[in-house]
């Protein structure tokens, strides 16, 4: 009887470490890399969307540049 009830705890052991799936780790370790790494490039997305679509600022006072020669000077020279 203990023959029996060994060969058959043997037996179901044997069945149940056949039957597992041994990739459920690693596949699960790649997709939660897949997924960060998927975060990341949409995080770095988002951050330069602002960037590339600016909006003018409509209230901003126009003013001539530095650079400029002055009106007076341009009037200086006949």
């Amino acid at each position: 009887m203990k023959t029996i009830f060994k060969v058959g705890a043997v037996v179901a052991v044997l069945l149940a470490v056949g039957c597992s799936d041994r990739e459920t780790e690693a596949r699960k370790a790649r997709e939660d890399a897949e997924a960060k790494a998927r975060a990341e490039a949409a995080r770095r997305e988002m951050e330069a969307l602002p960037k590339a679509f600016q909006t003018p600022d409509y209230f901003k006072k126009n003013e001539p540049d530095k650079t400029s020669p002055a009106p007076e000077e341009k009037k200086a020279n006949p």
